[in-house]
């Protein structure tokens, strides 16, 4: 066809086209800040099974809680590499380290431990994978006495410092930090590739010591409204809040949001809360269940199409996002 296409000529042409278009799209998603996006992550990302002894304890002493605690992850990678970007870290206080664990003595075997190892982990992760969205990393600092077991040593302001060292030694020159982003301003998608978010998941006097000084600190705390450092929250039932996080959403704050608690949507294959969770706005749904399968055989699975999305409160209809 003089003048024209041939129709062998179609297929390319419209190659080139999508290809033209994928640029575009991916040139308006780092141009979203990083408010503006949403993402799935695992609870307690660390966490392998009970030792088999310690959960035929559990269920004879307390069956209600031994339920709540059958569940297990996959390695942090491999997590990673399924499109996770949320992840969960708890720690127990030691004088030269910072043990990975979830309950002292019968819950306690680990993927990664001590902490320094997990996050190097999760760099080795990064460093191959320099074009991910910002990985949160939220960590509680372990200290609870619990009937029957032996009490940890308690976190103070000293050991949170320590725990700041430690974050700041393997990821520091990655950090998205409080102290740039005060008054709730984010970054850009293109400016935060490739780097970590970090979140002391604490409150009382934990958060009080914490909030000291935190134009200083490398992790975001859980600050009240009113306060110059509030930037993240944590609000875990979505059912009862759905609205209130949409508010936040709105007003520029980062929150976390779980789809799934103490393994009971799982178990009845219930969806209500995963459905709020994700449609409240959250930028992080955390959930136990993100493989195919669960073990409890319902068809619970929380999970996105590409694993992050743009936000559906704070972006405009047809916005896209890819990795």
């Amino acid at each position: 066809m003089a003048g024209g296409l041939s129709s062998r000529g179609l297929p390319l042409c419209a190659a080139v086209l999508l290809a033209a278009a994928a640029a575009v799209n991916a040139s308006a998603a780092d141009g979203l800040k990083i408010n503006q996006i949403q993402f799935i992550g695992s609870h307690n990302s660390y966490k392998k099974a009970m030792p088999a002894e310690a959960a035929a304890a559990l269920r004879q002493a307390n069956p209600e809680a031994a339920r709540s605690l059958e569940y297990a992850h996959i390695p942090l990678a491999e997590q990673l590499d399924r499109g996770l970007r949320k992840l969960e870290l708890d720690v127990f206080n030691h004088p030269d380290h910072f043990v990975v664990g979830h309950v002292q003595v019968i819950d306690m075997n680990s993927h990664c431990s001590p902490l320094a190892a997990c996050l190097g982990e999760i760099l080795v992760w990064s460093r191959a994978h320099p074009r991910h969205v910002p990985l949160w990393i939220s960590f509680n600092a372990k200290d609870q006495p619990l009937p029957g077991l032996p009490d940890p040593l308690p976190f103070d302001a000293d050991a949170l410092r320590r725990l700041d060292r430690v974050v700041e030694n393997v990821l520091g020159t990655r950090l998205i930090r409080p102290a740039d982003t005060a008054g709730r301003n984010w970054p850009s998608l293109a400016e935060a590739r490739g780097k970590f978010l970090l979140i002391l998941d604490e409150r009382g006097r934990k958060l009080d010591w914490y909030l000291q000084g935190w134009r200083q600190r490398p992790m975001f705390a859980l600050a009240a409204e009113q306060h110059p450092a509030a930037a993240v929250m944590i609000i875990n039932n979505p059912l009862q809040n759905h609205d209130e996080i949409q508010r936040l959403v709105r007003d520029g704050y980062l929150v976390r949001t779980r789809a799934d608690a103490d393994t009971l949507e799982a178990r009845r294959g219930e969806t209500a809360r995963r459905d709020k969770a994700l449609s409240s706005g959250a930028q992080a749904v955390s959930t136990d269940y993100y493989l195919p399968e669960n073990p409890f055989g319902t068809d619970y699975r929380v999970s996105l199409p590409r694993g992050v999305r743009c936000n559906p409160v704070n972006t405009p209809p047809g916005c896209v996002i890819t990795e």
